[in-house]
């Protein structure tokens, strides 16, 4: 079931809408994701598209099949859990073009709030919009196609034309996948591949809430999310800019998928459904080993260059990286289980008094200053920030003045204790950083560990 969060003083259905979706009680302590697991299930599938959130699409399923009175009598508390395993499923290629059938909403007219409501076909249209969105997006994987009647349909998008509930006074839900039962085993073996058959009959969303009727363009971000669910996410991402995350605002692209978003089903349908991602009893703790850098440091070749926000700078060897849309960020590791991170984003301040001005305060919630210094970096000026946050995580910000109207905020964070490790890591990036006129292509320079401070 998926709800979406009121926002702070909530004017209309505009602001601050979010996603979560409820899955059924488990009498296992709940599986924690961590970089262990996938990596050793990257070692095993290669070629996955990264960044992904593909350890979150896993579903916790019985390991061999169940009869229909072993699964009452464990509703019933009657039995326990037994062998579980987190496996991937989704439809099969065969099974492609999924058929549709979208169900309009009706008593459109019955909202005070609304004298000239929106036809009920402009809310048809919006689903879709959503399914084409995924089609489009993931190159033809996935594949629909008008079903001619609801019960000829693999699965069913309702529109309610109803206030979306709320089951507290924070939370109002949205829409509704039934994911729950969607994925039943059958057989296979436990430790590589169960033989699991994938089946989502129904999507629910609501046109409308406590401020009126739901504009189209809204109905379709629902949409969007809830078909994620129908095509094999069982959880959510935890990114909060992807799709999937569990909440979201307005102001997300809802013209597709964002890159995560591909890279992740991309992957899904990659691999067989029913592919065994973990054994959920010998995973439950975080991640074991240390991904602390070794040596003088060492930079990629290749430097990442933003013509748009005009810089160039070169991350260490090895860690991923993702452009966003103020800047890029590297992980040591994945992005929801990482070992020490470097952003760098840029923002449209005069000066880094201008910038402290307005944000200065927020970067000092829950964390307790170190030292600042002024400094220079790329032959510009620089203030340097040291904080501990209260995770027990050192951050240096650095806030450089371009010298033409922006601020480039470069931000190194890594756990307390291993600050040493990286701070020669941290330094040579900085180094390496070429600043242009924003649209200008900034002089590449290749890193030279000799000249590392």
């Amino acid at each position: 079931m998926s709800a979406r969060r009121l926002p702070p003083l909530a004017t209309s259905a505009l602001l601050g809408l979010a996603l979560g979706c409820a899955g059924e009680p488990d009498t296992l302590p709940p599986y924690l994701h961590n970089r262990d697991d996938y990596f050793a299930f990257r070692d095993a599938h290669p070629g996955l598209l990264e960044p992904n959130y593909l350890p979150f699409m896993v579903y916790e399923v019985p390991a061999r099949p169940e009869s229909a009175w072993f699964r009452l009598a464990q509703r019933l508390g009657l039995a326990s859990a037994g062998e579980r395993r987190l496996v991937l499923c989704h439809w099969w290629p065969e099974d492609m073009p999924l058929s549709v059938w979208i169900e309009p909403p009706r008593g459109l007219d019955g909202f005070d709030e609304d004298p000239s409501p929106p036809a009920p076909e402009r809310y048809v249209e919006a689903a879709q919009q959503a399914l084409a969105a995924w089609e489009r997006d993931l190159d033809g994987a996935v594949r629909f196609e008008p079903a001619a009647s609801a019960g000829g349909a693999d699965f069913e998008i309702r529109l309610l034309g109803e206030r979306a509930p709320e089951p507290n006074a924070e939370v109002r839900v949205y829409g509704a996948a039934a994911v729950g039962d969607s994925c039943r085993v059958l057989g296979g073996d436990p430790e590589r591949r169960l033989d699991v058959r994938y089946q989502v009959r129904d999507i629910r969303l609501y046109v409308a809430d406590a401020h009126g009727l739901l504009l189209p363009d809204q109905v379709e971000g629902i949409a969007l999310h809830e078909i994620g669910h129908a095509l094999g996410m069982r959880g959510h991402s935890p990114i909060p800019a992807d799709l999937m995350f569990e909440e979201a605002d307005d102001s997300r692209d809802r013209n597709g998928l964002g890159l995560p978003d591909v890279n992740s089903f991309l992957s899904l349908y990659a691999i067989p459904s029913g592919t065994v991602y973990a054994d959920p009893a010998r995973s439950r703790g975080a991640a074991q080993h240390r991904l602390l850098p070794d040596g003088p440091p060492r930079l990629d070749m290749a430097p990442h260059v933003d013509t748009r926000l005009g810089f160039e700078v070169q991350t260490p060897e090895g860690w991923p990286r993702e452009p966003t849309p103020y800047g890029v960020v590297a992980m040591n590791g994945v992005p929801w289980d990482y070992e020490a991170s470097f952003q760098l984003n840029v923002y449209r301040f005069a000066t880094i008094e201008d910038f402290v001005e307005r944000f200065g305060s927020a970067y000092l919630v829950d964390a307790m200053l170190l030292s600042i210094r002024e400094r220079s970096v790329a032959g510009r000026r620089a203030r340097e920030v040291n904080l501990l946050t209260e995770f027990g995580s050192y951050e240096q910000m650095i806030l450089i003045e371009s010298g033409d109207g922006r601020v480039l905020v470069a931000v190194a964070e890594c756990p307390e204790e291993h600050q040493p490790a990286y701070t020669a890591w941290f330094a040579a990036v900085l180094d390496s950083l070429e600043v242009a006129d924003a649209g200008r292509q900034p002089r590449s320079r290749t890193y030279d560990p000799a000249g590392a401070r």
